[in-house]
C-alpha cells in the first residue's frame, strides 16, 4: 500500500515539474531537512556491478567523480534491503574513498536502498560534516523518501523506454512510408507500359473477331471474346494503378482548374443514363442548382462520382432505382448515391475502402480499387465519405456519401502530410 501511496503522491508532480527536477527537489530537500551537509542518488549499472552518480545536492563536483563505486560489502548489505549507518568516516574501513571524503569536508555517511516495484534499483546517500547517529524515526522516514525516488526513477525508465520504442517506430514507419512511395511510383510507371502492349494485342483480337483474317469457328470466337473480356479486367486494373500512382504523388497539377460542380455532375448523370438504360434501372436525380465552384480536376471528380454510380449499377437488379443527390449544407457540399440492390454485409462494411478489397473474393469483376481511389480523392479535398447499408429508413440497398468543404481546394501535399504525421 505504501508503493501505490507514493506511486500515485508522485504521478502529477512529475508530470507537472518533470522527473529532473522532482529527483533534484528530494535530495535538496532532504539535505536541507536533516541539516545534512549534503545528499546524493546512486544507481546500479546495466550491468549491476557498480554505483552510477545520478544526481546530487551539496557535494562538489570532484567528490562525485572520485572514482567507481565497487559493490563491497556494506553496499551490497544496502542493495538487499538494509539502511547502513557510518557514524564515523575518519576511522571506519568500509569508506571506499576515505581521502575524498575528508577532503570533501564528510564526517558520516547514511546509506539507504532506493527501492521500486521492479526491486532495489541503488542507493541514497546522506552527508554530514559532523559526526552523527541516525535515529531509527529518522531512519524509516528517510526510507519513505528514498522509495519515493525509486518510483520516480522507475518512472523515469518507463518513460524513456517507450520514448525509445516510439523513435524506433517512428523510424521504420518513416522507412516504410519512403519504401511505400517508391514502389507506388515504380508501379505507376510499370502499369503505365503495360497498358500500350494490352491495348495492342486487344485491338488485334477484335480485328480477328471481326472477320479481317478469315473465318473462325465457334470455338475460337468463344475464346477470343473471353480474351477480350479478361484484357478489358487487366486495362482496368491497370488504369486504376496508375490513377492511384498519380494521386499519391501529387502528379495531377496539370489537371486543376476552377470546375463547376454543376458540370461535373451533369456530365456523370450523362454517363451514368448510358450505364443504367441498358440494364432497366431507373436513374433519378436530385441535384440543387446553384452549387458552388471548386478549385480541382474535373477529370479526378468526375472519376468519384462514377465509381460510385459504377458500383450500384454493379450490384443493383433491374427493375429498381439509383437515387443521385447533391445539396449544399451549411460550409459542405453533400453528394449522395444510392441503390436499391442487395446491399452490403455488415461484416465487410468496414473494409470496402480498402485497396483491392472485394466484398467477393472469387469475383472477377472490379479491381477492388475503385472505392479506395474514391476515398483518396475526397481526402485531397479535406472531405470525407462513408457507406451506409441497409440505407437509413430502409431494410435493403447501399448508400455511399461523400462530403467537401465548400471552396475546397486540392491539396496536392496531402499525402506527404500523411506522410509526416505518420512518422
Amino acid at each position: 500500500m505504501r508503493k501505490q501511496l507514493l506511486y500515485e503522491i508522485s504521478k502529477p508532480v512529475i508530470a507537472a515539474v518533470g522527473v529532473e527536477n522532482v529527483l533534484r527537489a528530494i535530495v535538496e530537500s532532504i539535505a536541507k531537512g536533516t541539516g545534512a551537509k549534503g545528499c546524493s542518488l546512486l544507481i546500479l549499472n546495466a550491468d549491476g556491478d557498480r554505483l552510477v552518480h545520478r544526481i546530487s545536492y551539496g557535494i562538489s563536483s570532484d567528490y562525485v567523480e572520485k572514482g567507481e563505486i565497487e559493490i563491497d560489502r556494506t553496499v551490497d548489505k544496502v542493495l538487499k534491503g538494509e539502511a547502513v549507518s557510518i557514524p564515523d568516516v575518519a576511522n571506519d574501513p568500509r569508506i571506499q574513498y576515505p581521502e575524498d571524503a575528508l577532503r570533501e569536508g564528510i564526517a558520516s555517511v547514511l546509506s539507504i536502498p532506493v527501492r521500486s516495484y521492479g526491486g532495489i534499483m541503488g542507493v541514497m546517500r546522506v552527508y554530514t560534516g559532523e559526526r552523527r547517529d541516525f535515529t531509527k524515526e529518522e531512519i524509516d522516514f528517510l526510507d519513505s523518501i528514498a522509495e519515493l525516488s525509486g518510483l520516480v526513477l522507475e518512472k523515469a525508465e518507463e518513460r524513456d523506454r517507450i520514448a525509445g520504442e516510439a523513435d524506433k517506430a517512428r523510424e521504420e514507419l518513416s522507412r516504410m512510408s519512403d519504401e511505400r512511395e517508391r514502389f507506388v511510383y515504380l508501379m505507376g510507371m510499370v502499369a503505365h507500359d503495360l497498358k500500350a502492349p494490352l491495348a495492342a494485342v486487344q485491338s488485334y483480337i477484335k480485328v480477328i473477331l471481326r472477320g479481317s483474317t478469315g473465318p473462325l469457328t465457334q470455338k475460337q470466337e468463344e475464346w477470343l471474346n473471353r480474351s477480350v473480356k479478361r484484357i478489358d479486367g487487366m486495362l482496368e486494373l491497370i488504369s486504376d494503378i496508375v490513377d492511384i500512382s498519380r494521386l499519391e504523388t501529387g502528379h495531377i497539377a496539370p489537371e486543376l482548374t476552377t470546375v463547376s460542380w454543376k458540370k461535373v455532375l451533369e456530365n456523370c448523370i450523362d454517363v451514368a443514363r448510358g450505364l443504367v438504360e441498358s440494364k432497366g434501372i431507373e436513374l433519378v436525380e436530385d441535384i440543387e442548382p446553384d452549387l458552388p465552384d471548386i478549385f480541382a480536376s474535373e477529370l479526378r471528380l468526375c472519376q468519384l462520382v462514377n465509381n460510385l454510380i459504377s458500383n450500384s449499377v454493379r450490384y443493383t437488379p433491374s427493375g429498381a432505382k439509383i437515387y443521385i443527390k447533391a445539396s449544399q449544407e451549411d460550409d459542405d457540399i453533400v453528394v449522395y448515391v444510392e441503390d436499391e440492390g442487395s446491399g452490403i454485409r455488415p461484416e465487410i462494411l468496414p473494409n470496402i475502402f480498402d485497396d483491392f478489397f472485394k466484398g467477393d473474393p472469387e469475383s472477377r469483376e472490379g479491381t477492388g480499387l475503385g472505392l479506395s481511389i474514391c476515398k483518396r480523392i475526397v481526402e485531397m479535398h479535406h472531405g470525407r465519405v462513408w457507406a451506409e447499408s441497409p440505407v437509413p429508413g430502409g431494410d435493403k440497398g447501399t448508400r455511399i456519401t461523400f462530403t467537401i468543404p465548400k471552396g475546397a481546394i486540392c491539396d496536392l501535399t496531402f499525402w506527404e502530410k500523411q506522410k509526416e504525421d505518420r512518422s
